[in-house]
């Protein structure tokens, strides 16, 4: 897992118009699955295409199973708050939270 700058993860996100997300997403979903491959991820890629052609509800589910992902690899308990931030605000705040839980972990190992 990379530690991130969570300044540098939203400014890089709002300044590209969400193209920085999609690769964030894409590159710390695919680490998460190297961390605990049982049970991974779906790519992202793939996720936003379902998302499309399910009028956006894939995505919900996916950015669901993402935030519990990162919860079991950091040991932090944020899923919900991300999800519900991410549903009602916006991702990038979710993002900058998991960031935050990531660098947490990598930081400091349990």
């Amino acid at each position: 897992m990379q530690n991130r700058s969570v300044v540098t993860v939203v400014l890089l996100s709002i300044f590209t118009c969400g193209i920085y997300s999609i690769y964030w997403f894409y590159v710390t979903a695919n680490e998460l699955n190297n961390e605990k491959p049982e049970d991974p991820l779906m790519n992202y890629i793939l996720a936003i295409l379902l998302g499309i052609v399910t009028c956006g509800i894939y995505l919900l589910y996916w950015d669901y199973k993402f935030y519990k992902k990162v919860d079991e690899v950091t040991g932090s308990n944020d899923a919900i708050v991300n999800f519900v931030v991410s549903l009602f605000l916006t991702s990038i705040v979710g993002m900058a939270i998991a960031q935050n839980s990531i660098n947490r972990h990598v930081e400091n190992p349990q």
